[in-house]
This record gives structure tokens, C-alpha cells and sequence, in this order.
């Protein structure tokens, strides 16, 4: 095998075990962000066409497919809301965010990640996208509690709910 083509670096440590555990936890916080549009885009199709269902177990079976595939990415969950712009900018910064975390964050983090990050300016760059995409989370979060008629926490406990998955996904 060539060096070039194939990763040859395999060592540990307890400093890349960190890192390691900090990209798969963003990765959990950018994952339940889509999920969660993607959940609520469907809850709101199906609700406004509800009365349509009644009819037979075949269209509702149909039905869910279609919006199933419908909303397949996150950009068409995210227009589906119509939301005013102030409120869908922070959606679109954060699903931004999101594919920062999903598709560009480890580039070039093969093998031992040691020598090839600065911790802190790392930690910072994933703090800020976790904001963004945290900021999202709760946007969508209090839409599906409002739809579920379930109470909806406070700033403070939002703001607080943000720096704890933020802490959860960074803090040794």
C-alpha cells in the first residue's frame, strides 16, 4: 500500500480521542438539527391535509411516501416552514453550519490528529458552528412544541439549554 493513497497512521492518543469525540458529538448535534426539520416539515404536510387521509389506509400510506420524499433535504424542510426572514436566516445559518460539520470539518484529519490541529482555534471553530446550528435546533424545537401544543422554556432556558449541548459536545 502507498503511503499517499491510503491512510497509515493509526495512533491514539488521549488529546486525538478528545477531538475525535468532539467531531462525533457535533455530529450528533448536527444530525437531530436536520431530523428535527425534517420531522416538523412532515408534521405540518400532514396536518393541513389530514381530512384527505380519513378516506383509506392505501392514500395515507401514499401519501406519507410522497412527503417523505418531499422533504429529503434539509433546505426544502427549512422552506416549507415560511417563516419570516428574520427567523429562516437563522434556519439557513445554521443548516450552513451543519454542512460545515457534516461535509468540511475533518478534511485532511486523517490517522493521528495531533500535528494537524490547533486545539483551541479547533474548539472555537466547532463552538461557533455548534451556535449556529444550536440557534436552529431551537427554532425548530419550539415549532414542534408549539404544534404539539406542549409549553415552550423560556430564553433563559433556551439560552442555557445552548450552552449545555455546546459544553456537552467541547468540555474535556
Amino acid at each position: 500500500m502507498s503511503p499517499e493513497i491510503f491512510i497509515d497512521n493509526f495512533e491514539r492518543t488521549e488529546n486525538s480521542n478528545y477531538l475525535q469525540g468532539v467531531i462525533g458529538r457535533s455530529l450528533i448535534v448536527a444530525t437531530r438539527f436536520d431530523s428535527m426539520c425534517t420531522a416538523l416539515s412532515m408534521a405540518l404536510e400532514i396536518r393541513s391535509r389530514a381530512v384527505c387521509l380519513l378516506n383509506s389506509d392505501e392514500y395515507f400510506n401514499q401519501f406519507v411516501t410522497q412527503v417523505e420524499s418531499k422533504y429529503r433535504t434539509l433546505n426544502s424542510s427549512i422552506q416549507s416552514f415560511k417563516l419570516p426572514d428574520q427567523i429562516s436566516d437563522i434556519l439557513y445559518q445554521a443548516k450552513k453550519a451543519r454542512n460545515e460539520v457534516v461535509h468540511s470539518l475533518t478534511k485532511g484529519l486523517e490517522g493521528c490528529i495531533d500535528t494537524k490541529i490547533s486545539n483551541d482555534g479547533f474548539i472555537d471553530e466547532v463552538s461557533d458552528l455548534l451556535g449556529k446550528i444550536v440557534d436552529g435546533d431551537i427554532i425548530s424545537s419550539v415549532l414542534m412544541s408549539n404544534f404539539n401544543n406542549e409549553t415552550v422554556l423560556n430564553n433563559v432556558s433556551l439560552e442555557r439549554y445552548k450552552n449545555k449541548i455546546i459544553n456537552w459536545v467541547v468540555d474535556p
